[in-house]
């Protein structure tokens, strides 16, 4: 598979969970790559801009909870507030006001008076996007050099960004012509009569005004680049040199990546992705399935909840009953995976499965409502490993079942055949909630990769630091933490300093993906 598709498909979710306009991320990428191309960067150096593009907001869901609990609905509110520039409060605090209605009725105007007095918990947020951007880059397997530049994704020109008031050209330069692209996409965008606008109005302050002066100098040879029928052509046709293809364990790698991000939106599903890809892969062989349908069912695991972006943050984690519309988005979330990964070829049968997620045998499942059948056997599997898994993980109404307690529910669905009777068999193996039976290759199936990175995560954490790190994942303050464990608050904050220095994080969403990609998320 090519990296372009892969990372392509990521910049569309990231763009969904941020509300943007259609295709943002991959038209800043081939925009990228032109302007870098028109201004004599080496073929390293556009490539770099090209996927840093991709990549730039890939942190998006690392604080969706804080964001939520700030204005609400982050996804609207977020695409609402795209292309304002936060530094400016003339700019950003009427953009707020326009975004939450508080100029149409007292609510919104009570909504915009909480929003300023919550703002501050939001202003780590860069910080907080940045390292987990960095964290799943170096998952992927980006350089130094890229990841440097990615860390460096809201800096500004001035020295008034973010995290560490960068200025000047010791900001990257792929990174300073990315912004450049984005600006220019989004002066397309909103003012398609005159795209150059927002180029003109932050030459110096926000953006490097070199490169935007060749920007404007090549305006008609750029913005051809943005006038196609096809983005997503047009991207994989922009990519500089020679095309990237991933190795298979590199696809894997950054489908991990992507489960990751999708599992962020949330306190409550952190890991949840990895768990049901490992569970449905030893399924798959429990069952005697082909090596590549085990294959198939794990990478599908990794990418069934990509949709969960588009759905705020506060219905994954509102504590009481949802409404009836509430209910309607979190079903929503399947199609909007779909659309998702619907633009890449080599995605193509990975995708039919993933979606295929919260179908039932019976028909009653979401949100195509296929039934029989059209359930084809890697679907099955996936099914009965997302509820054996998501039973035994918290929920924001009700405490983990016990995986005794899990076992039954399953059986009882298959009595009724909304899942499959044999893949909730298997299911029920492998986790040892039934007696095991050799498979058909004539032995058992195991979680080596499961077993290996909490090894890891012993080598580098004490047992009470894994501890501590399990409940950071989960949203726990310290406060929290410390009634957890029984631990003054203190001890508490003294133990997630070490996380973090160990780590080589400051926030903890990047402390949550590294949780994650070491199976310490979800245990506690």
């Amino acid at each position: 598979m090519r990296l372009a598709e892969l990372l392509g498909t990521l910049s569309i979710a990231a763009d969904t969970g941020m509300g943007m306009p259609p295709d943002h991320g991959i038209r800043c990428a081939s925009l990228a790559a032109r302007l870098g191309e028109l201004g004599g960067l080496t073929p390293q150096q556009r490539q770099e801009a090209f996927y840093l593009s991709l990549m730039r907001f890939v942190g998006c869901t690392a604080d969706s909870d804080i964001a939520s609990d700030v204005m609400g609905d982050e996804v609207r509110v977020r695409g609402a507030l795209h292309g304002v520039d936060w530094v400016s409060p003339f700019e950003f605090l009427p953009g707020v006001a326009r975004a939450l209605g508080a100029g149409k009725n007292l609510r919104g105007a009570v909504a915009l008076v909480r929003a300023l007095a919550k703002m501050p918990r939001l202003m780590n947020g860069a910080r907080s996007h940045c390292e987990v951007g960095d964290r799943l880059a170096g998952e992927i397997g980006f350089d130094a050099s890229f990841r440097a530049a990615l860390l460096q994704s809201f800096e500004r020109w001035d020295g008034r960004g973010w995290p560490a008031k960068t200025a000047g050209n010791t900001i990257a330069l792929s990174m300073r012509v990315t912004q450049v692209a984005e600006a220019l996409e989004i002066g397309e965008h909103t003012r398609p009569e005159d795209p150059t606008w927002l180029l003109r109005k932050r030459s110096g302050t926000a953006l490097d005004p070199d490169l935007v002066r060749q920007a404007l100098e090549q305006k008609a040879e750029l913005c051809r680049v943005l006038q196609v029928n096809s983005p997503w052509q047009t991207l994989l046709d922009s990519e500089p040199a020679e095309p990237w293809f991933a190795t298979e364990e590199q696809v894997d790698r950054v489908l991990s990546a992507m489960a990751d991000f999708a599992d962020l939106k949330s306190n409550y599903t952190r890991g949840h992705s990895r768990a049901v890809a490992e569970l449905a892969a030893a399924t798959a062989l429990r069952l005697g399935l082909a090596p590549q349908t085990a294959l198939l069912a794990r990478r599908a695991g990794l990418l069934h909840d990509i949709g969960r972006v588009v759905v705020s943050a506060g219905i994954w984690d509102k504590p009481a009953r949802l409404t009836d519309a509430e209910r309607e988005s979190v079903r929503l979330h399947t199609y909007a995976g779909e659309r998702i990964l619907a633009r890449s070829r080599a995605l193509a049968t990975i995708s039919e499965v993933a979606v295929s997620a919260h179908e039932r045998v019976d028909g009653s499942g979401y949100h195509r409502r296929v039934a029989g059948d059209a359930c084809v056997a890697a679907a099955r599997v996936l099914a009965a490993a997302d509820v054996y898994c998501a039973l035994t993980e918290q929920r924001p109404q009700r405490a983990a079942f016990t995986p005794r307690v899990a076992a039954q529910m399953l059986e009882e669905m298959a009595t009724r055949r909304a899942l499959c009777p044999d893949a909730v068999a298997a299911v029920l193996q492998v986790t040892g909630q039934a007696p095991p039976t050799p498979n058909r290759q004539g032995s058992t199936a195991t979680n080596s990769e499961s077993a290996a990175t909490h090894s890891k995560a012993a080598d580098v954490l004490t047992q009470r630091e894994v501890e501590v790190l399990a409940l950071v994942t989960r949203g726990m303050t310290n406060k929290e933490i410390a009634s957890a464990l029984q631990i003054s608050v203190k001890t508490a904050g003294r133990h997630l300093e070490n996380v973090f220095a160990k780590l080589g994080v400051t926030t903890r969403s990047a402390a949550a993906v590294w949780a994650m990609q070491n199976g310490v998320a979800g245990k506690h």
